[in-house]
């Protein structure tokens, strides 16, 4: 799925002024994400446990931000992963608002966990490469 209208970098998903492009979004349950943008949206299906990777080229680290975050907690959350499945967790969060996280390499990790008994609820996940070095400049 493709959304062209999607704001991409820093200011954008925190709400502030930013520039448009062509940002790729997700829906399906995981996988491998190697773009230098883009948004994972909740996965709607049978599947109770979901993991992305997202991947950049070396030299960049992955910035990460969810503007609003409101699952059942006790029920469905999601945990970021600094680096490839299984690596240190900044824990795992049902609500929120602002929540923004970068990677301490090129790698991070996004896993939706929900019980079967329950449906699944809507999120989005945005995330971008940003250079080594770099703090909040943003790189559509």
């Amino acid at each position: 799925l493709r959304d062209d209208t999607v704001p991409c970098g820093p200011g954008a998903l925190s709400g502030q002024p930013g520039t448009l492009s062509s940002v790729v979004g997700y829906s399906g349950c995981g996988g491998l994400l190697t773009d230098l943008s883009g948004r994972i949206s909740n996965y709607i299906g049978p599947k109770t446990v979901c993991v992305w990777t997202i991947q950049m080229t070396p030299g960049l680290h992955v910035v990460m931000a969810i503007p609003g975050l409101n699952l059942t907690c006790h029920k469905e959350y999601v945990e970021i992963q600094d680096g490839p499945p299984g690596s240190a967790s900044y824990g795992k969060i049902c609500e929120g608002l602002g929540l923004t996280f970068r990677s301490s390499s090129n790698i991070l990790t996004v896993k939706y966990t929900r019980k079967p008994d329950h449906p699944a609820s809507s999120f989005d996940v945005y995330y971008y490469g940003e250079p080594e070095g770099s703090r909040g400049q943003g790189n559509c």
